[in-house]
């Protein structure tokens, strides 16, 4: 489904997009998260060392009911899952830091799970007689017999990492600014295009691992070197910072170096605490370029973000640009049209806007969102589906899960089309939008209550529509005799235009802010986007329960 995601998303996904990522977070919460209390871990002195870090343990369960909204195949779903975040800091003298950040069992199901002699491998051979959990996650797998059916696939167990490092890197603080070599967020907070997954910034839902990146980041303060020096401002809470970076994304070989993919970038960021037009200014944008030699790829990205608030009204926008050129994604598919290989443009958007205005007792929120499609899943057209950060959530129901549902099955089966046609490379995985928002246009007002300091009650419609008919490109372009192929979503329905309707709510108690207790509930009212063949689709209904330690 989603012709977009299945091109131009190759290189959204990974991360061309914002690179500016400092040692300290912004001055004020972004308009569309939500507020993380500001609390500096406590530095632990031994001589010119000190330590310090954070711990945080999550649990959550939720049930679906259905899943699959067009059929019986997976109808419904429910897990428990879980993850802890141990996040470890070491210096000298506050000048050199060497930053470790690990996520344990994250998104590992409760129980001893699978079977003997399987993967995942269950630790016994009878389930009645389970005595100790395992490490599986849920996933999309085959259920079914023929692998090039997208009914073929559903939700079933994989193995699980332990263990899995998100950050491992190390800056030192330098007289004319900060080098950080390592293992990094892409950007700072939560963007249309990454997000750094720290918190809990999202309105509805939680965050995953967070956008990440092998990079080689200076970032300096050059209006400052033409001051006085007893009149530098060295705070990175204010003033112009600029940032230069090098990323490497992909080493395919270390003997060919025509396979890396890699990246520069330049990113400038501007932070006023307060001005005579309001208070907490944020102005950022960046520019970078992707290549590659091995498929000719140049893909450039453009972004700016905006934030500032006037009193108890504050508003933002966040906006990405994506514009170049590859031949990859069309390499793949011509397997399947048998078109001559061609090198496509790529050109997608995707933006955020939020106004909101801020009372001790309520909250009147308004966010609108953009991500452009793609119609078109011949290896000729443009690429031009963008896709958001898969931790930027937009609702609790419809993207997150219904249609990460129908497009993980389709990713699947073309996935496996392209395997047995001997592809380098699998461009249709993309199709799988993994829980994000992509080729939508959505209105998304809400509502907060604080009758209680430590009660929140929050209740939002989400309204969505697609700019491009959403389709399955791989199923369309298996049936088709000539050009253009003939369109079908990914549940073999007409192409619509119209996602449907959410209603969610969050309920949540805080403990000193220590401790947090969630509810969560959604139903989606779907529209003709997921309709099959014969114009169905099911009402579902979506209920989650969280708890979350904080340390």
């Amino acid at each position: 489904m989603l012709a977009r995601a299945f091109r131009a998303s190759l290189f959204a996904a990974a991360g061309v997009c914002s690179l500016l990522s400092l040692a300290a977070p912004a001055v004020a919460a972004e308009p569309w998260s939500d507020a993380v209390p500001a609390s500096t871990p406590r530095r632990y002195p031994v001589g010119d060392y000190g330590f310090y870090g954070g711990v945080e343990y999550r649990a959550n369960a939720l049930a679906i009911r259905p899943l699959s909204i067009n059929g019986a195949s997976g109808a419904d779903a429910s897990w428990i899952e879980h993850r802890l975040r141990l996040d470890a800091v070491g210096d000298w003298m506050e000048k050199v830091k060497v930053v470790l950040s690990a996520d344990v069992l994250d998104g590992t199901l409760w129980g001893d799970n699978g079977s003997l002699g399987s993967v995942p491998e269950s630790n016994i051979g009878t389930n009645i007689g389970a005595k100790n959990p395992n490490v599986a996650r849920p996933c999309i797998t085959q259920l079914g017999a023929d692998a090039l059916d997208r009914e073929s696939y559903g939700y079933g167990l994989c193995s699980q990492q332990g263990i899995s490092i998100r950050r491992a890197y190390g800056e030192v603080l330098l007289p004319f600014g900060l080098l950080r070599v390592g293992r990094q967020p892409v950007n700072i907070g939560t963007g249309v295009q990454n997000a750094d997954g720290d918190g809990r910034a999202n309105r509805f839902g939680f965050a995953r691992t967070g956008s990440l990146v092998d990079r080689v980041l200076f970032a300096t303060k050059p209006l400052e070197a033409f001051k006085p020096e007893n009149k530098r401002e060295k705070s990175d809470k204010r003033g112009l910072i600029l940032a230069l970076a090098y990323d490497r994304l992909v080493t395919d070989s270390p003997q060919d170096s025509s396979q890396n993919v890699q990246q520069l970038g330049l990113a400038l960021r501007f932070l006023q605490p307060e001005h005579v037009l309001g208070r907490d200014l944020v102005i950022s944008s960046y520019i970078v370029q992707r290549f590659d030699k091995q498929y000719g790829s140049h893909v450039n990205s453009f972004g700016l973000r905006a934030m500032n608030r006037f009193g108890d009204l504050s508003a933002g926008f966040d906006m990405a640009f994506n514009f170049g050129k590859t031949r990859e994604v069309s390499e793949a598919i011509s397997l399947i049209t048998h078109d001559p290989v061609v090198s496509q443009t790529v050109r997608q958007i995707g933006a955020r806007a939020v106004i909101r205005f801020d009372r001790p007792l309520w909250t009147a929120y308004l966010e609108a969102d953009y991500a452009s499609g793609d119609d078109d899943p011949g290896p000729r057209s443009a690429l031009t589906g963008f896709v958001f950060a898969e931790d930027t959530n937009v609702g609790l129901l419809l993207f997150k899960h219904v249609l990460a549902y129908q497009t993980g099955r389709a990713a699947a089966a073309g996935t496996e089309t392209l395997r047995r046609l001997g592809a380098r490379s699998y461009p249709v995985d993309a199709i799988d939008t993994r829980g994000a928002f992509t080729n939508a246009a959505a209105i998304f007002p809400q509502f907060d209550l604080h009758p209680l300091p430590a009660l929140l009650i929050r209740a939002g419609v989400l309204m969505a529509w697609a700019p491009a008919k959403v389709l399955d490109p791989i199923a369309s372009l298996q049936g088709h005799d000539g050009y253009p192929p003939q369109l079908i979503n990914a549940v073999g329905g007409k192409p619509g235009r119209y996602y449907g309707t959410e209603l969610d709510l969050r309920v949540q108690w805080r403990l000193e802010e220590h401790f947090m207790l969630d509810l969560e509930g959604a139903i989606l009212y779907p529209g003709d986007a997921l309709q099959d063949e014969n114009g169905k689709a099911t009402r579902s209904t979506l209920v989650q329960v969280r708890t979350t330690f904080v340390l």
